[in-house]
Parts: structure tokens; C-alpha cells; sequence
């Protein structure tokens, strides 16, 4: 017996390990520093925002390559009715687990009345509702009442609880606060929850689906392709929020808007609604390049990626791929490339390249993440090199 019962416990800390890695990793890719890819969306998105009245907090993953952009993605904001999404995602995992019956019917107490959303405030209370009904209308409504239903029968302990073990950053036991971050987070784990429960979590999907509020971040995009969404207002600090999963035909992706102390309502819905159109229409600018030097793969610690339709490399590795000697004269901030017959300077503020102190040529040149970045033709012309692209693969082969 004793032996069963060791068994049994070491199976439990098996478990729990496994569940602790998992949420190691996944809070490990929601803070990593912000992609390159992404850095001219960054520009457009800080030019947007520039003379907008208040705050706005904006948080985006690419679900093809987890590669993720943030803007005050981890400044708190109320999250209102956001709140909503990690709620109904802990009840149906519940339900997966068996530990919930969907079918259960639940009081309209005197307590859970509020105002505001919702179409069950005008019910008379004492009313009986099933769990799967009070979801729905928690999602499609945003109804208040629905949603502290809810919380009375799953406990808000049990619900801040979940928010933590999946990642969460700023879960308040008596506050309803969040991070454009961390709603994220909650959506990306309900995608990993219908990705293994796909006929439970569909119920969900479809909520989402169909909710009534798609005037922010669906509101420019496209109708013909799947957003699923949980809006959220708190005009107390003139706070308007959105999180969606959007499956865009290239690189479907993840985005949380949020907001504080904005001009107006209609005012930050219009801003959300630009924001979102404009991370739509950046993600058709995200391709995986592969790069060849002499037909070999070649893959810098720095990512390489395509910027106005170049791909841009780090300088120093690509140089050094090449066979040159790369070194920072910090008398005049110029890097210095040299290899034989060929000398290259590069005046990082003026944006200027010296071949062999005669020819001068102004180039594109940016510091990514402390690294000096490059188109590859650029570099690899300068350096004597050739270049293939292949349209079709995505690649770059580099001839040296």
C-alpha cells in the first residue's frame, strides 16, 4: 500500500512539474523582447498614437511563429468586461475535466443584479438558468448578470487562480485589472484548449463568434475570415478594450487594444478600430526567409527578416560569414568592414557606406536590438558577393 501510495504521489509531482515547464514556457514566449520583424509596425503604431489623448496599450502575437510586438503591452488597464474571456475559458476546462455539468441550472439571485450589458437584467430574479445558457450570454451579450452568476457558482478565487497558472501578471484578488499582455495570454491559451478540445471549446469559439460588439477590432477588417472577440468598457476612466484571435489567410494571430483616460468612447473605437487595420495589413508582410551563404544554411544569432519587401541581416555576422573583419571605430562611431581589395565604413548616423574611400553611397541601416541591420544585397554587393532570391521557397542564396 505504502508503495501505491508513493507511486501515486510522485505521478502527482510528474504532473505538476510538467503543468509548471509548460507555464514556464509559454509565459517565456509572451516576454521576450519585442520581434524586428515588427519594428516598422512599431513606427506606424507610435505615429498613430502620438497625439491621441490618453493611453493605449497594444499587444500582438503571430501564431505561426510566436514571434510577439508590444506597445505599454504590460501598463495596467481595468479590464472591464475582458474579464470576461478567462472566466468562460476556466469554466470550460472545468467542463472538459468533467468537473462541471453544462446542463446544471444556476438562481438569478437579488445579488447578481447589475445594470449596464446584458439582456437578463430585465428577468425577473429567482429565474432559472443552465451554465451553458449563462455563458453564452456572458459572451454574446456581455451580460452582467450572467457573468456573477457565474462567479458566485465557480468562486472569483478560483477564477484569479486559473489567471495566474496560466501566466498572468497583474491578477488583483479584489481589482479588476489586467495587461494587453496578459488578455493575450488568456486568448492564446483558449486557442490551445480548442486546439485539444476542439468540440467542447467550438461551443465557446462560436460565442465569441457571435457576440454583438464587433465595432473595434473587427470593425475594418475583412468579413469573410474568422474573428472571435471580447470587447470590455469601464467609461469611469474612460477605459475601452478588445482582445480577438484573428485567422488571418497568411499569419493568423492574437491582439489585445486596451485604453485609459481617452477623449471619448467613440473616439478610442475608432483608434482601436485603425490600430487592429493596421496590424491586419502588416501581418501579409511577414515571411520566413531563409539565407544560404554558397548554398549552405545560414542563420545569425540575430533574425533575419523582410522590411519593405528587403531582407535585412545583422551586419558584423553576415560580414564576418563572409569572410571579412569586422571592428567599431569608436573615434568617429563608424564600423569598419575589411577583407582583401575591399574596404567598406559605414557612418551609422549619417546612413552612409565608403567602398575603398572612394565611392559614397547612402544606404538603409537601423539598430535592432543593439544590432546594426542591413538590407543583404546592400552588404552582400559591397563585399563582392552575388545574390539569388528565389520567389517561390522564400530563400536568399549568397555566392561569395
Amino acid at each position: 500500500m505504502k508503495k501505491i501510495i508513493s507511486f501515486v504521489l510522485f505521478l502527482l509531482f510528474v504532473i505538476k512539474a510538467d503543468i509548471a515547464l509548460a507555464n514556464i514556457e509559454k509565459v517565456s514566449l509572451f516576454d521576450q523582447e519585442m520581434a524586428p520583424e515588427y519594428h516598422e509596425l512599431a513606427v506606424q503604431l507610435k505615429k498613430v498614437l502620438e497625439n491621441e489623448k490618453g493611453t493605449y496599450g497594444i499587444f500582438v502575437i503571430d501564431l505561426k511563429s510566436g514571434r510577439t510586438f508590444g506597445i505599454n503591452h504590460l501598463e495596467s488597464f481595468h479590464a472591464a468586461s475582458t474579464f470576461k474571456l478567462p472566466l468562460n475559458v476556466y469554466l470550460y476546462r472545468q467542463i472538459a475535466c468533467g468537473l462541471i455539468d453544462d446542463k446544471k441550472k444556476l438562481l438569478y439571485l437579488k445579488k447578481h443584479y447589475e445594470g449596464g450589458t446584458g439582456i437578463l437584467q430585465y428577468k425577473p430574479v429567482g429565474s432559472a438558468y443552465s451554465i451553458a445558457e449563462l455563458s453564452k450570454y456572458s459572451i454574446v451579450y456581455s451580460d452582467n448578470v450572467a457573468t456573477n452568476i457565474l462567479i458566485s457558482y465557480l468562486g472569483m478565487k478560483s477564477i484569479k487562480k486559473y489567471m495566474r497558472e496560466v501566466g498572468g501578471l497583474i491578477v488583483v484578488d479584489n481589482k479588476n485589472l489586467t495587461n494587453p499582455r496578459d488578455m493575450a495570454l488568456y486568448m492564446y491559451d483558449f486557442l490551445e484548449f480548442h486546439e485539444k478540445h476542439p468540440e467542447i471549446a467550438n461551443v465557446l469559439m462560436q460565442h465569441f463568434k457571435n457576440t454583438i460588439f464587433r465595432n473595434r477590432i473587427p470593425k475594418l477588417l475583412p468579413e469573410n475570415i474568422l474573428i472571435v472577440n471580447k470587447t470590455g468598457d469601464w467609461p469611469l476612466t474612460q477605459t475601452y478594450n478588445d482582445v480577438a484571435y484573428i485567422n488571418h489567410p497568411v499569419n493568423p494571430y492574437v491582439i489585445a487594444v486596451f485604453s485609459k483616460n481617452t477623449a471619448s468612447r467613440d473616439r478610442a473605437y475608432r483608434v482601436i478600430s485603425k490600430i487592429s487595420k493596421l496590424v491586419y495589413d502588416y501581418q501579409f508582410k511577414l515571411v520566413d526567409v531563409e539565407l544560404f551563404i554558397n548554398n549552405k544554411p545560414w542563420k545569425p544569432n540575430a533574425p533575419v527578416f523582410l522590411k519593405s519587401s528587403r531582407v535585412w541581416v545583422p551586419v558584423r555576422e553576415f560580414s564576418e560569414a563572409l569572410c571579412a573583419k569586422v571592428h567599431w571605430r569608436e573615434s568617429d562611431g563608424v564600423v569598419c568592414i575589411i577583407k582583401p581589395n575591399v574596404k567598406i565604413e559605414i557612418d551609422i548616423d549619417e546612413n552612409l557606406m565608403v567602398l575603398n574611400d572612394e565611392e559614397f553611397l547612402k544606404i538603409e541601416i537601423e539598430i535592432i536590438d543593439g544590432r546594426a541591420m542591413m538590407p543583404v544585397r546592400t552588404i552582400a554587393q559591397a563585399l563582392k558577393a552575388g545574390i539569388v532570391w528565389n520567389s517561390d521557397e522564400k530563400s536568399v542564396n549568397v555566392v561569395k
